[in-house]
């Protein structure tokens, strides 16, 4: 844990509230209304010092902070009625309450364009892993190519990138892509939503930095004794330079060209074979016999009537127990037929397909996983020795009938070692029409194994592909600034009126758990990013301040114009009720978020 880090995390967090409390404060001290706290944090006084009859406090609770005023409450009669926030004007009262989202777009304003000036880094929005049956696999995206625009907008970071295709929702989205020559292009993508992370997306992986791989030698191990040094470059696996993104799974040795301060060199490493940390398995994955995803434009998919999420239950009257459909792809020309289930009811596709047209229907077709325990044994696992195959359903273990994937992991870890008793359900290699599942139970001894890795005596700290965004001159960065700051704001009326329809997850809400986590993250970064992070705190605070929520400061603002238009302030009935539903509506919400942020921990 890094301590200065910390400090700077929790000064910056200090820091906002300040600012937005200075804003309440000098409002009120402009407006001639006596300020009788000045607190940072809520609750029991931990300490601080009197000045000008202000109270200047550190309390207990670190979740925000106050300025209290004489007259806040209108039935307060304490202080001389000039030194008392309800005699002023409607326009000074608005002052007061709109004085912290002023000063925290302050902030914002000023500091956007200093970070600018000295540039900040982001991920670059470059294309990295594109997984089969994404909307970007569908739309023809490739690794390496750079997003510049989203629609109309400009993208300067991959998340960025993906808030601005998160925002669109269901609409399809236009991106504007260059590759590494220069040429560019625009792809029509629909994004779809993830469950996972409540949100639209499109589905792809950020690019790493193959110039900046470097690796951590371990003491004692095979790299040590190679000569291999902490703080190397890993160049090239093998001769291949991409093979350093590569997972080390082979038992085989290796050769690794490094870069150190003595230069270039190529080490062959033999990796000693290890259990340890590896938990014990039975060595199987999931059936993918649902269509995830298909590429436009593939006549062979629109004639056989194809479409995504249909299950396949059978080809050409044979089940389909297939980990691809590279058997079908390598069939003879012949006419095909497909048992699929979509939407719960049994479909049968039907057509005269060619070699070519098989070949171009597999290579277009991506398949996925449903829920359902129906597996597929790795090669030489535990399971495949035991007599399990393609297609088998298991049903339990020792006993225990098993729900899910997670169900089955949890299991299997809780056993170790220990031989497990499976009941599988076998599917009949051929399939009648609307015939369910069906097949055998079949009795198996499954003896999970720890399948040693290779242990090369080393790690690779791998970074993402980063570009920084510098402004040419003090005039374009205050330009760049001030873009930023409206476009979030943009962003975040957006995402509320997503939130409000479903189309953006309140999973993505987090609380003072959340923030302290990006702030510590943030200040890691460096000055730059850590300021600019900051600086878009200031703005979300400024945000959800001019919420119209009792208690908040918009809240206060709303019965300000409704004063305004009646002639009259609300009862002080109405004014009671509304700060007591608005508490209990603001606290609710600190649970909700704070329990996402744990969840997040978890």
């Amino acid at each position: 844990m890094d301590l200065s880090s910390i400090a700077l995390a929790v000064f910056g967090i200090g820091l906002l509230i300040f600012i937005h409390e200075g804003g309440h404060f000098l409002a009120a001290r402009a407006a001639g209304v006596r300020v009788e706290v000045f607190s940072l944090g809520f609750g029991p006084r931990l300490g601080g010092f009197h000045w000008r009859g202000t109270d200047f406090r550190l309390s207990a609770v670190p979740f925000g902070g106050y300025v209290m005023v004489a007259g806040q409450d209108p039935s307060d009669r304490r202080y001389p009625a000039e030194q008392c926030l309800w005699s002023k004007s409607v326009g000074q009262r608005a002052l007061f309450w709109s004085g912290g989202v002023v000063m925290n777009l302050l902030f914002a304003l000023i500091t956007f364009p200093l970070v600018f000036s000295a540039g900040v880094r982001f991920e670059a929005p470059v294309i990295g892993v594109v997984p089969a049956g994404t909307p970007a696999w569908e739309a023809g995206l490739r690794a390496g190519e750079r997003v510049l625009q989203v629609g109309t907008k400009e993208v300067y970071s991959l998340q960025n990138m993906m808030i601005e295709v998160a925002l669109a929702g269901r609409k399809p989205v236009d991106l504007l892509l260059e590759d590494a020559g220069g040429a560019r292009r625009v792809v029509q993508i629909q994004p779809r939503y993830d469950a996972d992370q409540g949100l639209y997306g499109i589905g792809i992986g950020p690019a790493y930095d193959a110039s900046a791989v470097q690796v951590e030698v371990e003491p004692g191990g095979p790299a040590a004794a190679a000569g291999m040094q902490s703080g190397d470059r890993l160049v090239a696996v093998d001769g291949d330079p991409e093979a350093v993104f590569t997972p080390l799974e082979s038992l085989d040795a290796r050769a690794f060209t490094v870069e150190g301060p003595s230069g270039e060199r190529t080490l062959t490493l033999t990796p000693a074979p290890t259990t340890d940390g590896v938990p014990p398995l039975i060595g199987v994955r999931p059936l993918p016999n649902r269509v995830a995803g298909i590429k436009p434009g593939v006549d062979a998919v629109a004639r056989l009537g194809l479409a995504r999420g249909d299950e396949l239950l059978a080809i050409d009257g044979r089940r389909f127990l297939e980990a691809d459909l590279a058997a079908f792809a390598a069939a003879e020309p012949d006419p095909t037929t497909w048992a699929v289930r979509r939407a719960g009811k049994e479909l049968a596709l039907t057509a005269e397909l060619s070699a070519a047209d098989r070949r171009a229907l597999a290579d277009s077709v991506a398949l996925t996983a449903p829920p359902s325990l129906q597996v597929v044994p790795t090669a030489d696992g535990a399971a495949a020795k035991a007599g399990l195959r393609a297609g088998d359903v298991l049903v339990s273990l020792d006993g225990v009938t098993l729900r899910d994937w997670e169900h089955l992991r949890a299991t299997v870890r809780e056993q170790g070692e220990t031989p497990l008793h499976a009941t599988v359900l076998r599917p009949a290699p051929d399939h009648r029409p609307g015939e369910e599942l069906g097949g055998a139970e079949v009795d198996l001894t499954i003896h999970p194994q720890r399948t040693p890795i290779a242990d090369f005596g080393f790690t690779r700290s791998i970074p993402p592909l980063m570009n920084e965004v510098r402004a040419a001159s003090f005039f374009e960065a205050i330009r760049v600034g001030t873009v930023c700051s409206i476009d979030l704001v943009k962003q975040l009326y957006v995402t509320m009126k997503r939130l409000i329809t479903g189309e953006v997850g309140a999973k993505n809400l987090g609380g003072i758990i959340r923030i302290s986590q990006v702030s510590y993250q943030a200040a890691q970064r460096g000055m730059s990013w850590f300021w600019y992070f900051l600086a878009l705190l200031s703005v979300n605070l400024a945000f959800v301040n001019l919420l119209p929520i009792p208690v908040l400061d918009g809240g206060h603002l709303l019965f300000l114009l409704i004063e305004r238009v009646k002639g009259s302030p609300v009862s002080g009935k109405v004014f009671g009720y509304s700060q007591v539903v608005g508490l209990v509506f603001v606290l609710l919400l600190v649970i909700f978020v704070t329990y996402n942020d744990i969840l997040r921990l978890l």
